[in-house]
């Protein structure tokens, strides 16, 4: 077994400011109506609800793999477990580049404060009958 990490940081004015630039068009482009709804119309809190969520999408844009073209960002969606902890959701391109890499689980992990948003992404990949580092 291995594990892959990845972690972003992500400014939540800069969210906010193209928020407020490029409105629904922004959003819409990036996430899915489920991440929007469950950020709110407050836009302090939309912001920071979103820029968390960019962050994981980046997180989860560096475990896999770069050789292949970059999966649609809405292929990418954080949601809430019955626990209420975030996770990843694979779809489409996103879900076939993660089990062509032997990704069986995802582990995600979300803070915002200070202005920023990170977010931390773990990944445990099968060896399938490859050597181990």
């Amino acid at each position: 077994m291995r594990i892959l990490v990845g972690n972003d940081v992500q400014p939540i004015d800069e969210v906010a400011a193209s928020m407020t630039e490029f409105g629904e068009r922004y959003t819409r482009l990036l996430f899915t109506d489920h991440e929007i709804e469950c950020c709110g119309e407050n836009p302090v809190t939309a912001a920071q609800g979103l820029a968390a969520r960019f962050a994981a999408k980046e997180a989860m844009l560096k475990i896999l793999d770069s050789k292949l073209p970059a999966p649609p960002w809405k292929s990418i969606e954080v949601r809430r477990d019955a626990q209420g902890r975030p996770k990843i959701v694979l779809r489409r391109e996103a879900a076939y580049q993660a089990r062509h890499q032997g990704i069986e689980h995802i582990s995600l992990s979300l803070s915002h404060g200070g202005g920023i948003a990170s977010a931390v992404v773990v990944a445990q990949v099968a060896e399938h009958g490859s050597e181990a580092l």
